[in-house]
């Protein structure tokens, strides 16, 4: 089996107990990492644009896993926050034979709003994985290969936009810096997007603190003035274009589910 790293602020020990109750019922014994925090990091490394320290100290989070990670000798590793729902049959799923597929890294997770994924996937256990297209946020759940962890410790040195822009946004997945797949369906739901709002847990936001940081940017974003508008719109025209013409005959474009 895979080994899971849970990603928890020590200023959260409810997570903590939750993430080890969810994984101990899969049948999980994870490796806890202490999150950088960033209400209390002295900051050295420069925090670009509107990114908030939170969400640059997610960042870092990720990385020191990415890191501990290669100083094994494993060839995957699964991360995961500590806000996650996790579905059905997770272990059997980490137990799977992950060299069958190469990847940099396989999403687990689902947002529950739509994605460009491939028709066609490779059969996984009991789920499939498919190439992601376009961009599918969120940082909760995936699986990272060491080739993937290696090339993620390049893209992410400097702390200028969220973590999942970076991982699953149009650099990395459109324009294939990195092999991305895509598990349907998925096995891994953060709190915020569970399907059943009754489930929900209501988590504040701890470890990545970015909805200022977004709210920021938007805000930035809705001072441009009329050409830079019209820039930004013909930008969006191009891209769907561009979509359109490279998913067409492989691709097509569905919510994904979680199980």
């Amino acid at each position: 089996m895979i080994p899971v790293y849970v990603i928890n602020l020590k200023r959260s020990p409810e997570r903590r107990a939750f993430m080890s109750k969810s994984l101990a019922r899969a049948g999980v014994d994870p490796t806890f990492v202490t999150a950088v925090d960033g209400r209390e990091r002295a900051w050295k490394e420069p925090v670009r644009g509107a990114l908030a320290k939170t969400e640059a100290a997610l960042i870092l989070s990720h990385r020191s896993v990415w890191r501990r990670f290669l100083r094994g000798e494993g060839e995957f590793a699964a991360v995961l926050e500590d806000d996650a729902h996790i579905g059905e049959g997770f272990c059997e799923l980490l137990a799977s034979d992950w060299r069958a597929c190469d990847f940099d890294v396989a999403k687990l997770e689902t947002i529950c709003s739509p994605a460009w994924i491939s028709k066609r996937g490779a059969r996984l256990c009991d789920r499939a994985l498919h190439t992601l297209g376009a961009e599918h946020f969120g940082t909760a759940g995936y699986v990272v290969s060491r080739a993937g962890a290696q090339k993620l410790l390049g893209l992410t040195r400097a702390l200028n936009q969220p973590l999942d822009h970076m991982m699953f946004g149009r650099r990395c997945v459109f324009e294939r810096e990195l092999v991305v797949l895509q598990l349907v369906p998925a096995v891994v739901v953060q709190d915020v997007h569970h399907p059943d709002p009754t489930m929900r847990r209501a988590m504040t936001t701890t470890l990545g603190e970015s909805g200022a940081a977004r709210f920021a940017d938007n805000a930035t974003r809705a001072k441009l003035g009329g050409y830079a508008r019209f820039a930004r719109e013909a930008d969006r025209l191009v891209q769907r274009v561009r979509r359109g013409l490279r998913f067409w005959p492989t691709m097509h474009r569905v919510v994904v589910p979680w199980r």
